[in-house]
Order: C-alpha cells, then sequence, then structure tokens
C-alpha cells in the first residue's frame, strides 16, 4: 500500500510539472497600426531589461554591381542626426544607458536593436521612431560613415578584384556544384550577391542623393517590423507607440522580395560518402518538408530523445562515442533531421548500423512512455524555461513571427500546438516522414586501409603524374625504334623556359580536370539520373573508384597534353641526328638537312618554333630540309646554338 501511495505521488508530481508550465507565448500581443506597421509586444514584469528590435523589409539581395553596398550604408546613416548628441544615435542611446545597440543588413531584411534598463521603456521606444522616421542628415554625416563603413568592409583593392574574378572564372567552367535546397528540395537558387570588392568601391562614390533616395524608397511603416520585450505597461506602451509611429503617414511600394518557399521532395535518398576526413563522423535521418508546424515540432522531439538514448548506449554503456546530438536545420520549409555521431574507426562502422537500427525501430513501434519522454523533455527544455532576461523574451516573439508570417498560423500559439500533440500524430509523422526514399545519410570516414590513405595515394597520384609529364617522349622513343642515349649525345640545349614549361603543365591539368569533371559530370546524370552519383558510392567501391577516377585523369591529361599541345623542352644532337625532345620527339636525320642559319622572329612563323620563352622576339635558329620543310628552333642565343649544330653535324 505504501508503495502505491509513493508511485500516485511521483505521478501525481509528473502531471503538475506539466500544468505548471505557463505559456510564455500567450503573453505576446500582435496589432497593426493604420499606417500599415506592424507590432509585437511581450511584457513581463519580472524582466530588468527592455529589447527593441525593428526590422525592415530591405537587403543586398536587392541590389546589384553598381548599388551594393548602398543598403549597408544606409543602415549606418539611420544612426545619424544632426540634432541629437554627437549627431549619432548610437552613442546617444548608450549615453542613456543602452548596454547594446547595433544594426545588421542581411540579404532581405535591415535590423536596428538596443537593450536598456525597462524604466527607459518608453523613452526607447519614442527615440527608435524618430531615428528610423524622420531622418536630418548632412554630407558631414554620409563622409564620417562613408568612412566608418570603409573601415568595416575594407579598402578596395584592384589585386583583390583581379583574383576574386580570376578565381570565378575558373569556377565558372566547371560543372556547378552540388546543392541540396536546388536538388534535392526544386527550390530555385538564392540569388547571388556582388563581390565583396563592389561595396569597396560603390561607397567611395555613393552620394547623400542616393542614401536618402533608398531611405525614401524602403523605409515607411508598412515595410517595418516594430517588437518590444520587457518589464512596461502593455497599454502605456501601445499608447507611445501610437503616438510615436502611428502619426508617420510615409508612403511606399517598395520592399525586398524573398525566394518562394515552395520545396517538393525529389523522392530519392541522399547519401554521400567521405574518405580522408580525419575524423569518423556521420550524420544519419530524413529529409522532410516544413510544411506543418507540429510536425517540426514532434520531429525536433524525436531528434532530441533518440538522440539521447543512442548516446546513452553509444557513450555511456559501450564507450564507442565522444558525442551524440540532434541535427535539425531547415530553410525556406526544407529540412533535415537526423542524428549526429562520431566514433573510432573500429567501432565507427557498427555505430553507423545501430543509429540505422535504433531509427528502423522506432517508426515500425514506439512506446507511449518514449513519446512521453520526448514531449516531456522538449516541453521542459522549450517552454518551462524560468529565464525572464530581454534575449529569452525576444526569441519567443521571433517564434511567433515565424509561425505568422512562414506558416501563417496566429490563432495559436506555439506552446498550444505542441501541447495538442497526441500519440498517434507523433508516431503518423515519423511513419510518414521517415520513408526510405528521403532517407539523409552523410558519412565522413578518417581512413578505411590504413591512416593518412588519401594522403599518401595523392602523394602517389602526383609522382606518378610527374613522371608521366617528363616521360612522356618516351612513346616516340619506343614507337620509333631510336637508340641513342646520354652517351651518344655531344650537344645538348634548351628550348623552353623552364617557367613557362610548369605554367604549360598548370594550363594542361587545368583543361584535363575541367574535361574530365565535365565527362564525369555528364555521364552520371545521364546513367545514374543524379550528376553527383560518384559521392553515392560507399566503401569499399568508393575506393576503387577513387583509384580509377586519377588514372582516368592522368590519362586524359596525357592525350590532351601529346596531341593538343606542341612542347619541346630542349634539343639533342649526335653526330647523326638532330632530336627535339618535349612532349614528343621529333627526328632531324643529318642527311636531310639542306641549310641552318639565323632568321629574324617573326609571327607567321608561330606553328612551326619549337620552343617557348618569354623574350619569344629574340632570333631563332632555321632548320631547311631538302624536302622543303623547315624547323624553327628557340635558344637563348640562336647564333652561339648555329655555330655549334653545323661544328657538330659537320654541315
Amino acid at each position: 500500500m505504501r508503495a502505491f501511495i509513493w508511485i500516485f505521488f511521483l505521478f501525481s508530481m509528473l502531471n503538475a510539472v506539466d500544468e505548471s508550465v505557463v505559456d510564455r507565448y500567450a503573453g505576446i500581443e500582435y496589432y497593426e497600426l493604420d499606417n500599415g506597421l506592424e507590432v509585437y509586444l511581450l511584457s513581463d514584469e519580472m524582466s530588468e531589461n527592455t529589447q527593441i528590435r525593428v526590422k525592415v523589409k530591405v537587403g543586398s539581395s536587392l541590389e546589384d554591381d553598381e548599388t551594393f553596398g548602398l543598403s549597408h550604408l544606409v543602415e549606418h546613416i539611420v544612426f545619424r542626426d544632426q540634432r541629437v548628441p554627437h549627431r549619432d544615435y548610437l552613442d546617444y542611446i548608450t549615453e542613456e544607458g543602452g548596454t547594446y545597440v547595433n544594426g545588421y543588413t542581411k540579404p532581405y531584411e535591415t535590423e536596428y536593436t538596443a537593450t536598456i534598463d525597462s524604466n527607459r521603456s518608453y523613452w526607447i521606444a519614442e527615440t527608435f521612431a524618430q531615428m528610423l522616421l524622420d531622418k536630418n542628415v548632412t554630407n558631414v554625416d554620409l563622409e564620417m560613415e562613408k568612412g566608418a563603413l570603409q573601415t568595416e568592409i575594407g579598402e578596395y583593392k584592384w589585386s583583390s578584384r583581379f583574383l576574386i574574378d580570376s578565381l570565378n572564372a575558373v569556377k565558372s567552367i566547371f560543372p556547378e556544384p552540388e546543392d541540396l535546397y536546388r536538388d534535392s528540395f526544386a527550390l530555385e537558387k538564392k540569388k547571388d550577391l556582388p563581390q565583396r570588392y563592389w561595396a569597396q568601391q560603390n561607397n567611395r562614390r555613393f552620394t547623400l542623393v542616393d542614401v536618402l533616395q533608398h531611405y525614401d524608397t524602403y523605409y515607411y511603416p508598412a515595410n517595418m517590423r516594430l517588437m518590444i520585450v520587457g518589464n512596461f505597461d502593455v497599454e502605456t506602451m501601445k499608447a507611445v507607440i501610437e503616438k510615436a509611429y502611428g502619426h508617420s503617414t510615409k508612403q511606399g511600394t517598395q520592399q525586398v522580395v524573398k525566394p518562394l518557399a515552395n520545396p517538393s521532395l525529389n523522392q530519392k535518398p541522399y547519401y554521400h560518402f567521405f574518405e580522408g576526413m580525419g575524423k569518423n563522423s556521420g550524420y544519419i535521418g530524413i529529409k522532410y518538408l516544413l510544411d506543418d508546424y507540429k510536425k517540426h515540432l514532434i520531429l525536433s522531439a524525436y531528434m532530441n530523445n533518440v538522440a539521447l538514448r543512442i548516446q546513452q548506449h553509444l557513450r555511456n554503456k559501450q564507450g564507442n562515442s565522444y558525442s551524440v546530438s540532434p541535427y535539425l536545420f531547415n530553410a525556406r520549409k526544407a529540412g533535415v533531421a537526423a542524428v549526429y555521431f562520431d566514433g573510432l574507426r573500429d567501432d565507427f562502422e557498427n555505430n553507423i548500423a545501430y543509429v540505422k537500427k535504433v531509427l528502423s525501430e522506432d517508426v515500425l513501434s514506439l512506446e507511449d512512455s518514449t513519446i512521453d519522454e520526448a514531449l516531456r523533455k522538449y516541453e521542459i527544455d522549450k517552454y518551462a524555461s524560468k529565464e525572464h532576461d530581454s534575449k529569452s523574451l525576444m526569441s519567443l516573439v521571433n517564434v511567433a513571427e515565424y509561425l505568422r508570417v512562414e506558416q501563417n498560423i496566429s490563432d495559436k500559439t506555439p506552446y498550444e500546438i505542441f501541447h495538442s500533440i497526441t500519440h498517434d500524430e507523433f508516431r503518423d509523422v515519423l511513419k510518414s516522414t521517415f520513408v526510405p526514399e528521403n532517407s539523409y545519410e552523410l558519412i565522413y570516414r578518417d581512413y578505411y586501409l590504413f591512416p593518412l590513405e588519401m594522403q599518401v595515394f595523392s602523394m602517389l597520384m602526383m609522382v606518378l603524374l610527374a613522371f608521366v609529364y617528363f616521360r612522356i617522349h618516351r612513346i616516340d622513343y619506343y614507337a620509333k625504334g631510336l637508340r641513342y642515349t646520354k652517351r651518344d649525345v655531344v650537344l645538348e640545349r634548351r628550348l623552353s623556359n623552364r617557367f613557362l614549361g610548369f605554367l604549360e603543365f598548370v594550363v594542361v591539368y587545368l583543361l584535363a580536370s575541367f574535361v574530365w569533371e565535365w565527362l564525369k559530370y555528364l555521364l552520371s546524370a545521364l546513367l545514374f539520373d543524379d550528376a553527383y552519383y560518384l559521392y553515392t558510392i560507399n566503401v569499399p567501391y568508393s575506393y576503387v573508384v577513387t583509384v580509377i577516377d586519377e588514372l582516368l585523369l592522368i590519362v586524359l591529361f596525357v592525350l590532351i597534353y601529346r596531341y593538343l599541345f606542341n612542347y619541346y623542352a630542349h634539343v639533342d644532337v649526335d653526330k647523326e641526328n638532330i632530336y627535339l625532345v618535349g612532349n614528343k620527339i621529333t627526328v632531324i636525320a643529318k642527311d636531310t638537312i639542306e641549310a641552318i642559319s639565323v632568321v629574324k622572329w617573326s609571327p607567321d612563323k608561330y606553328l612551326k618554333i619549337k620552343g617557348l620563352v618569354l623574350f619569344f622576339w629574340k632570333p631563332l635558329v632555321e632548320v631547311r630540309l631538302k624536302n622543303g620543310k623547315i624547323f624553327y628552333l628557340r635558344a637563348g642565343n640562336a647564333t652561339h646554338l648555329e655555330e655549334d649544330l653545323r661544328k657538330n653535324l659537320d654541315t
């Protein structure tokens, strides 16, 4: 009987925890002023500070090369006004007790925020209204902020622009890199921002007219969202907001437009495996659409719970892992929910198998007690917090904003949605989400055969490539049945500058890499309906692919270098022949030579010249054959080479 009473008491206490949770979101008030300004208020009498945040729907994504950096400069100018102390709201608010004052320019919004003691709540609300909606700035303010901004973003350097543009030009000719959102969720690619050097350069030439025109176009109440959290009287704050912000009748029609959040799953697993990464780690889970906020809550609660259970087994019981944690990210309603884990080589494969086993078993059958524990822990972590600082309060408002803006939910709070989750809904979400065609698996291995195997393999391939590069002429040596050796050589001269020879090697290698990457990309897309199929091959077959991949690249390098380029490094001469040696060997027999002379360089001789030098306009050695064929040889001193050839060939 006593045991029963204790069990009943503990059960009652658990229920008491659930009942004692206060829906902190219920205190958030949302409304709009007549001029379109959106307002979020959350008052907490236990908070010592008040935080204000204003989001303006304008950002760098709407800019091009000529205007990049303007939104950032306007953000700086908004803090300026000649009617306040120091002509700067940042210093003014700080002197008045503000502990954090800042602004941020993002691709799709510009944000202004400040934290201050709650007894200045109404003052900070009024001050932000004046700062954002009533500007009085001059060229003095502009030049001050342009100087400060230039320091922040860096000085424009033509060399940086050249290097960045060169790198981007090289990257642009290669196949487009993989993009999870585009390839797995069919989302349109976000607009690429201009290069940083454009902002560095543009900042110098922006005028006050440019700044104020941008400000007038985008800084109007209906394009703003005001959030205030802290210890204040809500009705008094509403009156302050109505007076300070509501009087503005400024109209506007332009705002930044975010890319559409309309993902659709490609119904194909995402499997990626990488070797030689220095650490064994993995992410195993699922791709999903964030089309329902309750689904997001269930997946979040579940991933936290299953990660904890897996950690208790892999680390606490077996000691086979250092870290196991939930991994969740999403953007534009496309998300991944997974378990992250690591392990030493001998344990890692077992860890992978165990994580997969737990996930698959949970989808098939999940006990009510496990679901209750997952929900209870999530509720404690996310909703039963006793913190009352302004930062925590603002995070609540951000969730409410997301629910309203991104999920179009305004009649329920996040906690109400969470509290309505049932056991059947929990299981249904797992079963409908964790399906094989939407599996997500990203595995990194340090090695499979021996430590540093990929580094050793890469070095061997580099040695092989260098060997092939320097010995490629031996193909002709054997194909043409040549028998001369270094003992037979009576004269040797360089025809090409060593630096230019190295440069040609780099160019040919890049060209071979470019062709090979496109071949792999197109063949993978054609044969496997996946342009990045090679990443999906797991060990040990991935090692076979890696070896074949490097060997085929070297083969392609040989083909391009030998048949598309005409490169000769040096000339060998014996008593009977001239040998032009480079990526092939050209033999000029002594008895076929009609004349050897020194001639001037000219462009029309380009295709017949053997050798590369920086000072290409220098005289050449002309070797004319009896059949009318002509060779032009480069040398540091053409006269000396001509004399030596005559002497050693007795011509």
